[in-house]
């Protein structure tokens, strides 16, 4: 193996109780993180053809916790773990997805000579994996069953640190043949996770999760409560001078402010990831155990004309969602993560940007749809003081424990709507716009949109978020852009969101140009923040208004930080074809499951006015046909033809089936993965 790489990924069958480990190197292609894990559920899960890849609860669901090979080595912002696995909280199909988490679990895993964690079957009864260096044991979690996150991380830091040798105080432990001060690294899952909640998160340490896909649920399934790991070893690397000199380079290329989580919190301090030069998380000295950042800091902000969440509200909020082991954006009550939409605008001020589970059932009581003897009964929620901290620990404890309509609500906020009998309300109140996943930046910039409809859920891609800038015209700004993404550096219309005319499909939302950008995007997120791990708060790195000449830092920076790591000397666009591998990886296991042209299609009110609002500018670039400038796309919605017709070009773009969306047999054998294209022959989903 290369540097970077521990060299070997634990593998534990929670059912037989058998412990082993499986070499990286078999799957050293597929870079790290996500790629890996695609690729081993691919081996384990879809190839073997046993079961209908269908149920994300099924104990044949393999979920695998993958570091990259830039954890743990001087490489900063690249320390984040990647879950992946079938997904309980996609809607309609429990689709094969990922998430992934900061904090320090991934360093820990690598320093204890883990490149990551495959988990099979599931337990008789409820256990914890413990790691110590090579050592690995299943434990008993019987006493640990019922707590919060919170006190979970503490009971295990308790009977583990009551085993171990101690020397010079409590705080030094014996670990190998020294004493460390390290306390283990733990993800774990709350009630909601128990009880198998399809919204329910991995939490780690007091702030870092993994929200999105409902991976709690999955540990619940599988009676596993928690994974501890401390390390006592290192990670080589192929030249740590390289690694110090690509961290000046960095510092002086693309120098970064400081920065905090989103809304107005509590701020003792700031507190990052292990390696962090961003430290995104507000350190809340009254509540929080070690930080609270991002969504889960402002779900419980009560929009207009209540407004009566205080600050220390927010951040209780918080913490309850973190404790329960929640996915707090798709709890939200709208609140400061939603930018006000400009006057006028169609769809206010009755329906906000982002409607959450919290704003959708007090929408729905006002309806009268929904309360106290009513076929769908609000027991045991107080509507009457829906604003009050009162309340948002009420529907956190229902939902978690599955009490009253929190049993409904514990399935999701579509899965709710669509056993109440209102599933048309995505066709307009409810702004979830695919795959079950509430509105996250998804319009007026649409390759958000398109990429969390072609993958399994919100893409979360940050990179690319648009708006005006003093310094240099919006011609300027977007060859910038492009100069940062090849092998695109000389296509500048990829940035263009002309969404009316001709001028739409020639240059803007519907055009090849879009297909091209929206393509490169995932390809990116794929390998270098979901494989390599970056984060997405840092890479990529295309614009840097604190830099002399704008420019960020990629695409220069992703290829040197993995040559140092690795040797490997890998061009950026080396980085991308991989990315496309790893995309196309995921698209069979798509196809596997049923994913098909036809059931590409976004919910119907992304294809009405007020479908764009979510996002940090309404003005984004627009050319005219003659002249770029910076437009108000606050109304900008899709057209349903305009965008089968852009979903033809995607697929022809990227080697797919026009006609169902499958992968072609050369597209897969290009890309090295020819034993992919003989399983989807042989069960007829080959694009021919």
């Amino acid at each position: 193996m290369t540097g970077g790489y521990a060299g070997k990924i634990l593998r534990v069958n929670l059912t037989s109780g058998q412990i082993g480990s499986i070499p990286t190197s078999k799957y050293e292609e597929f870079g790290g993180g996500y790629g890996i894990g695609a690729a081993i559920f691919w081996e384990l899960c879809v190839a073997p053809g046993t079961w209908d890849l269908q149920d994300a609860f099924d104990p044949r669901n393999v979920i695998t916790l993958m570091s990259g090979p830039l954890a743990a080595t001087g490489i900063f912002s690249a320390g984040r773990t990647s879950v992946s696995g079938l997904a309980p909280q996609s809607w309609p199909v429990n689709w094969f997805s990922h998430s992934n988490f900061g904090g320090s679990f991934s360093p820990s895993l690598k320093l204890a000579g883990w490149d990551g964690i495959v988990i099979e079957g599931k337990a008789s009864s409820p256990v914890y994996i413990n790691i110590v260096d090579d050592a690995v044991t299943l434990e008993d979690a019987k006493p640990l069953w019922g707590l919060s996150t919170w006190d979970t991380q503490e009971e295990i830091w308790k009977i583990l640190s009551s085993r171990a040798s101690v020397r010079y105080g409590s705080e030094w432990q014996k670990l190998g043949g020294g004493y460390t001060i390290q306390r283990p690294a733990i993800v774990t899952i709350g009630p909601a996770g128990e009880n198998r909640s399809r919204i329910a998160s991995l939490v780690h340490g007091g702030g870092s999760g993994a929200g999105q896909g409902g991976f709690g649920g999955v540990f619940g399934s599988k009676n596993l409560k928690a994974i501890a790991v401390v390390g006592s070893g290192s990670v080589k690397v192929a030249d740590p001078r390289a690694i110090m000199d690509v961290r000046e380079w960095f510092r002086a290329k693309a120098p970064l402010g400081g920065q905090r989580g989103p809304g107005r919190t509590i701020q003792a301090g700031v507190s990052g990831c292990f390696g962090c030069i961003r430290g995104c998380h507000s350190r809340n000295s009254v509540y929080g155990l070690d930080s609270d950042g991002c969504a889960e800091s402002v779900w419980f902000s009560v929009p207009p004309p209540y407004e009566r969440s205080a600050t220390r509200d927010r951040q209780k909020g918080a913490d309850l969602a973190q404790q329960f082991g929640l996915n707090a954006s798709e709890m939200s009550y709208q609140g400061s993560m939603s930018f006000p939409s400009p006057p006028g605008h169609p769809i206010q001020p009755t329906v906000p940007s982002k409607t959450g589970m919290a704003w959708y059932l007090k929408k729905l009581y006002d309806m009268g749809v929904i309360g106290p003897g009513k076929n769908v009964d609000t027991y045991p929620l107080p509507m009457d003081i829906y604003d009050r901290m009162e309340f948002a620990e009420i529907l956190t404890t229902a939902i978690a424990k599955r009490i009253g309509i929190g049993d409904l609500l514990a399935e999701g906020t579509v899965r709710f709507a669509e056993k109440i009998g209102r599933i048309s309300d995505t066709d307009g109140i409810l702004r979830f716009p695919a795959w079950g996943y509430v509105d996250h930046w998804t319009m007026p910039t649409v390759e958000w949109a398109y990429g969390t409809l072609l993958d399994s859920r919100d893409c979360n891609n940050h990179d690319m978020l648009l708006s005006p800038v003093k310094d240099m015209s919006c011609e300027q700004y977007v060859k910038l852009l492009a100069a940062a993404t090849p092998p695109h550096s000389d296509d500048p219309f990829m940035f263009d969101y002309s969404w009316k005319g001709e001028q739409a499909y020639k240059t803007g939302i519907y055009s090849a140009h879009k297909a091209k950008f929206v393509a490169w995007h995932q390809h990116y997120a794929m390998f270098y923040k979901e494989s390599m791990l970056l984060c997405d708060w840092v890479f990529g790195n295309s614009y840097n208004p604190l830099a002399p000449d704008r420019r960020g830092a990629s695409p220069e920076a992703e290829p040197k930080f993995i040559s140092a790591v690795t040797g490997k000397k890998i061009s950026f666009i080396d980085g991308i074809e991989i990315g496309r591998k790893i995309w196309n990886l995921k698209r069979a296991v798509f196809v596997m499951q049923g994913r098909n042209r036809d059931n590409e299609r976004f919910s119907g009110y992304m294809y009405k006015p007020g479908a764009s609002s979510a996002h940090n500018s309404p003005s984004i670039p627009v050319y005219d046909g003659t002249k770029w400038d910076w437009v108000n796309c606050s109304d900008l919605y899709l057209d349903e033809d305009g965008f089968e017709r852009w979903k033809t070009t995607f697929y022809e773009l990227e080697g797919w089936d026009p006609r169902n969306g499958y992968p072609k047999r050369a597209t897969l054998q290009k890309l090295g993965l020819r034993h992919v294209a003989d399983v989807l022959e042989s069960r007829n989903r080959l694009g021919a």
